[in-house]
């Protein structure tokens, strides 16, 4: 065997043996709903959506992963173990897929209703991260984004400021107009 085979032999021995050993980062995503049951002894948090459907999310508070967590939202959070105002509208952030969703926070958002909405992205301002969708029936609705909007992407949850859309995209979004103006909560890619 040459002395560069050997190199590169021993180079990619390494490299896997270093990607077997090192722990990955869990992906945080995000939901929303109503906060319809928190058990703390099965350590459970039960979310409402608004089609009446519910979610059951295990709080996993002992044995948190390593994750890649958005700080900004994490600082606006409360640790899902902690957490305990049921019936109050939330965001909760967690990993895993279907039954091993496992909370890791969640954003109380009180009593008062969002709004919903779908539609294309149309426009998307970066500088002011204003975000315009075209809604079924063709009409135009404009969002304001600020780093406390909760993105929900394939990628993970990131803040508004984070948030690159593109003209065509598919999204959801929950708001609260206040003075007349669309503040979005959360949006999620459809």
């Amino acid at each position: 065997m040459s002395f560069k085979a050997a190199h590169v032999l021993i180079a990619g021995t390494v490299l896997a043996a270093g990607c077997c050993l090192s722990p990955a980062q869990e992906v945080i995503h995000a939901l929303t709903g109503v906060a319809s049951k928190v058990d703390s002894s099965a350590h459970t948090i039960t979310l409402t959506n608004s089609d009446g459907t519910q979610t059951v999310v295990k709080d996993d508070a002992k044995n948190h992963p390593r994750y890649d967590f958005d700080k900004t939202l994490q600082s606006d959070a409360t640790d899902s173990a902690a957490f305990d105002k049921q019936g109050d509208r939330v965001i909760l952030y967690y990993f895993g897929d279907g039954w091993q969703r496992r909370a890791v926070a969640v954003k109380d958002l009180g009593q008062t209703p969002l709004k919903l909405t779908s539609g294309e992205v149309t426009h998307w301002d970066r500088h002011h991260h204003v975000i315009t969708i075209k809604v079924a029936d063709g009409t135009k609705q404009t969002f304001q984004l600020d780093n406390k909007t909760a993105v929900d992407t394939p990628m993970g949850v990131v803040n508004g400021e984070k948030f690159d859309p593109q003209n065509g995209d598919q999204i959801s979004v929950k708001y609260l107009n206040k003075d007349g103006n669309n503040d979005a909560i959360f949006l999620s890619e459809s």
